[in-house]
C-alpha cells in the first residue's frame, strides 16, 4: 500500500483554530561590497557582450599617388587616430559601433587630414584615405646674370633681377610647387628661352635646377646729329645717343626722339652675335604747325601753290622757311600772305575774306516786271546788279506773264548782260508747241494756227452742184494739228490686228502703205481714242459700252476733222475757194498727176472714169505719192474719201446758230456721218468737186480717214 492509499483511509476531522500569541522574529538579508562588485562585473560583462555583438570591424589605411604614375596609388605609413572611446583595437583593425566617427591621419611630408567615417552595418569594412604631399620648393640658378622670368607649365611663377645688365647671383626661389611632373621654362631678355621637365617631390623638400641660357643679342652702336636723342626699341627706352646697346635678335622698331626734331623711325633686323655700327643718323628739324580759319568757313587753302584742304585747317609746314599762304573761296577775293614758323611752333591765322563783286546789267521787258535775285526782290525794270562771283538765280516776274529764270555765275572775263523778254501765258504756250511732230505709229502731224473765216457750200452756178451744198460762213479759231496723210492699213492694224480692207473686183485694197478702207465711222473714232491713249492725251470721243456716243470738245486727244476744218484745208485759199483738187479748170492738167482718181486704167472695174487722165494706179495708191495741196496735205482730194466728225445734215452746220458759227463740230445727232473728198473709185467730175458732200453709215471700199486734234494743253490723266 502506498501513501495515497493510506490517506484515503484516514478520516479528517475539523479542529478549532487558535491564533499564536507573542512576536514572531524575522531574519534580515544584508548586501555586502562583494555583492556590488559581483553586480558591476555582471553589468560590464553584459555591456561587453552587447558591444561585441553590435560593433563592426573596420580597417583604416593611408594611401598616396605615385608621382611617376599619378593613376597608381601607394600605401603610406601614417598615424591614424579615431576620435571615439568605444573602440577596440585588434591588430590593424578596430571594433567600432556603427555611425559617424572622426578619424585623424598624420604623416611626415603630407598634409594632416581629419575626416569623418560613416561605419555601416557590414561586419567587416575597409577605408582607404588619400594623403596629399606638401608642396615643394625649387631653386633655379642661371649661368649668366640676367633679368629672367620663370614659367611653370606656362604660367608665370617668379622673376629674378631688375635689369639684364645688373649682376645678381642669387637663385630664383619658387615656393609651393605642387608635387608631380612639371615643365620649367626660363625666359630672359637678350637670351633664348629654355625649358626642362622636372619631377617635384614635394613634402616641403627643396630641389635645385640649373640653366645655362644661350645669348641671343648683338651690340648696336648708335649715334645721331644732334646728340642726346632718346633711343627706343619696341617702345622701351635704352638711353640717349651716342650709345652701344645690346638688342635682342629679331625684327624691331627703332625710334630716335629729340625735342624740335622729327621722330626718326626704322625697322631693324638683329642677328645674334653680329654686332653693327649704324651710320650717324641725321635728325630732321620738326615741322611748324599752321592753324588757318576763315570767315566764311570752307575756303580752300593753298601752301606754296599746293592745295592742302579747306578751312578750318591745321597742317604741318617746313620750319624756318617762308611759306606762301593763299586762301580762296568762290565768290570772294583771293587772300595771300607770307608766313614763317619755327620747329614745333604753332601759328594761328584767321582770314576774313572779301566778297568779289561784279556788276551785272539786267534788261527787262516789260519794264514793269520785278527782278528777283536768289528769291530776294531787287526792284522793277531794267537795272544794274552788284553780285559776287557765286552762282545766282535771277528771276523776272509779272502777273499774267510766265516767269523767266536765268542761272548765272558772274565773271570778270566778259560783260555781264542779261536780256529778259517776258511772254504771256499764251505766248509762252505756243512758243513751246512744235509746228510738226510724228506720233509713235508714224502719223506726221502739222499745226495750223492762223485760221479764220471758211466759205461752205457751193454757188448755184457751179456745175454739178447738189442741193445739200448749202452756202454759209463759219469761223475757225482753235488751232489744230492734222495728219499729212490718210491713215494706212499698217497703222490701223496696230489698233485692230485682224482688220482687212478687202478687195474690189479682185483688186486688193489691203497693201500696208495704202489708206485703210472698209472701216465704219465708229471704228475710225475708236481708233482716234486708242491713239490718244498711246500718246497720253485725253480721249476726244465719249463711249458707252464700246459705242461712241458723244465727244468732249475740250479734249486734246485725236479725232476726225470737222467738216468746216476739212473744207478750209481742201478748198479755201487766201484768194477764195477752188472747185477741184487741181484748181478751177474742169479738166486736170494733162501733163501732171494731181491725185488718185478713177482713171482710164480702172475703166474695166468702174462705171465712171476721168477721161484722158492716168494717175498710174488702178486702185488705191500708197499714201503721199502725189503732190501736196496748198496746205501741205496729201491725198485730201483723192485716193480714198474721208470720214469727218459731223453727223450729216442736208444744210450742214448752217442751222446750228442764227449768228456766226465758230468752230462747229456738226449736229448733235443724226443717222449718217458726212464723207468728204474724191477717191480712186470716183471718176464722175461733179463728185470730184471739193464742195461735193456725201454721207454713209457703214464702211465702203473707197472710204478711209485721217486724224486730227486740237493743239491745246496736254491734259494727261
Amino acid at each position: 500500500m502506498n501513501k495515497i492509499e493510506k490517506l484515503d483511509n484516514t478520516r479528517i476531522e475539523a479542529r478549532e483554530f487558535t491564533a499564536p500569541s507573542g512576536k514572531i522574529e524575522v531574519q534580515k538579508f544584508t548586501l555586502s561590497p562583494l555583492h556590488f562588485l559581483l553586480f558591476g562585473l555582471l553589468v560590464l560583462c553584459l555591456l561587453f557582450i552587447a558591444f561585441i555583438s553590435f560593433s563592426k570591424s573596420i580597417e583604416v589605411s593611408a594611401i598616396t599617388r605615385d608621382l611617376n604614375s599619378p593613376s597608381r596609388y601607394l600605401a603610406q605609413a601614417a598615424d591614424i587616430s579615431i576620435d571615439t572611446s568605444l573602440k577596440l583595437p585588434l591588430g590593424n583593425r578596430v571594433l567600432l559601433l556603427p555611425g559617424s566617427h572622426t578619424v585623424t591621419i598624420q604623416a611626415d611630408g603630407f598634409v594632416s587630414l581629419e575626416k569623418k567615417l560613416d561605419v555601416a552595418s557590414d561586419r567587416h569594412q575597409q577605408f582607404e584615405i588619400e594623403l596629399f604631399r606638401l608642396p615643394g620648393k625649387l631653386e633655379i640658378y642661371l649661368a649668366e646674370p640676367s633679368l629672367a622670368e620663370v614659367f611653370i607649365d606656362g604660367e608665370l611663377a617668379n622673376q629674378i633681377g631688375t635689369s639684364p645688365t645688373v649682376i645678381d647671383t642669387s637663385p630664383i626661389v619658387i615656393d609651393n610647387i605642387p608635387a608631380g611632373k612639371h615643365q620649367i621654362t626660363v625666359d630672359a631678355p637678350l637670351y633664348r628661352s629654355a625649358s626642362k621637365n622636372m619631377l617635384v617631390r614635394g613634402k616641403g623638400e627643396t630641389q635645385r635646377l640649373d640653366f645655362d641660357l644661350q645669348a641671343a643679342w648683338a651690340e648696336y652702336s648708335l649715334s645721331s646729329e644732334p646728340e642726346g636723342a632718346m633711343i627706343l626699341v619696341d617702345g622701351v627706352e635704352l638711353g640717349t645717343t651716342p650709345l652701344v646697346a645690346k638688342i635682342e635678335e629679331g625684327s624691331h622698331e627703332l625710334l630716335l626722339k629729340a625735342e624740335k626734331y622729327k621722330l626718326f623711325k626704322q625697322e631693324i633686323g638683329v642677328i645674334a652675335g653680329e654686332d653693327l655700327v649704324i651710320p650717324q643718323i641725321q635728325l630732321i628739324p620738326a615741322d611748324g604747325i599752321v592753324s588757318i580759319a576763315s570767315i566764311p568757313t570752307g575756303a580752300a587753302v593753298i601752301i606754296n601753290n599746293e592745295y592742302r584742304g579747306i578751312t578750318p585747317l591745321k597742317l604741318a609746314v617746313a620750319p624756318d622757311a617762308e611759306q606762301k599762304v593763299q586762301v580762296y573761296k568762290a565768290g570772294f577775293l583771293l587772300s595771300e600772305s607770307r608766313e614763317s614758323v619755327a620747329p614745333e611752333e604753332q601759328l594761328v591765322k584767321e582770314v576774313a575774306l572779301e566778297a568779289d563783286i561784279i556788276e551785272v546789267k539786267v534788261s527787262v521787258s516789260p519794264n514793269s516786271a520785278t527782278v528777283y535775285v536768289d528769291g530776294q526782290r531787287r526792284g522793277q525794270g531794267s537795272q544794274t546788279l552788284r553780285l559776287n562771283t557765286l552762282p545766282h538765280s535771277i528771276s523776272v516776274r509779272k502777273a499774267g506773264y510766265v516767269t523767266q529764270t536765268n542761272n548765272i555765275i558772274p565773271t570778270r572775263q566778259n560783260k555781264q548782260i542779261i536780256s529778259v523778254r517776258l511772254l504771256t501765258e499764251e505766248q509762252h504756250y505756243w512758243a513751246q508747241v512744235p509746228s510738226t511732230y510724228t506720233t509713235g505709229d508714224g502719223h506726221q502731224m502739222k499745226l495750223f494756227r492762223q485760221l479764220g473765216e471758211v466759205s461752205m457750200g457751193s454757188s448755184r452756178r457751179e456745175d454739178g452742184r447738189r442741193a445739200n451744198e448749202a452756202v454759209y460762213k463759219a469761223t475757225l479759231s482753235k488751232p489744230f494739228y492734222v495728219a499729212l496723210h490718210e491713215t494706212t492699213n499698217k497703222q490701223f492694224r496696230e489698233f485692230k490686228s485682224i482688220h482687212n480692207s478687202g478687195n474690189y473686183k479682185k483688186k486688193s485694197l489691203d497693201a500696208l502703205k495704202s489708206p485703210v478702207a472698209n472701216v465704219s465711222w465708229q471704228q475710225a473714232a475708236r481708233y482716234c481714242n486708242w491713239l490718244s491713249g498711246k500718246e497720253g492725251l485725253d480721249p476726244f470721243y465719249q463711249t458707252t459700252k464700246g459705242y461712241v456716243s458723244g465727244n468732249n470738245i475740250d479734249a486734246n486727244g485725236y479725232r476726225l476733222l470737222t467738216e468746216v476744218e476739212w473744207a478750209w484745208l481742201a478748198r479755201n485759199t487766201d484768194d477764195g475757194v477752188i472747185t477741184y483738187p487741181w484748181g478751177n479748170s474742169k479738166t486736170p492738167p494733162s501733163n501732171q498727176r494731181v491725185d488718185n482718181f478713177a482713171d482710164q486704167k480702172a475703166a474695166d472695174i468702174l462705171a465712171f472714169t476721168l477721161e484722158g487722165y492716168d494717175d498710174g494706179y488702178k486702185g488705191p495708191s500708197p499714201v503721199g505719192r502725189f503732190p501736196a495741196n496748198h496746205r501741205g496735205l496729201f491725198d485730201i482730194g483723192g485716193n480714198v474719201s474721208e470720214w469727218v466728225n459731223d453727223w450729216y445734215s442736208s444744210k450742214g452746220s448752217s442751222e446750228l446758230s442764227a449768228t456766226a458759227l465758230v468752230d462747229p463740230v456738226g449736229p448733235d445727232i443724226g443717222e449718217f456721218h458726212v464723207v468728204r473728198g474724191g477717191s480712186w473709185a470716183k471718176g464722175y467730175l461733179p463728185q470730184l468737186r471739193l464742195a461735193y458732200r456725201e454721207f454713209a453709215a457703214k464702211g465702203k471700199h473707197d472710204i478711209g480717214f485721217r486724224v486730227a486734234r486740237y493743239a491745246g494743253p496736254n491734259k494727261k490723266k
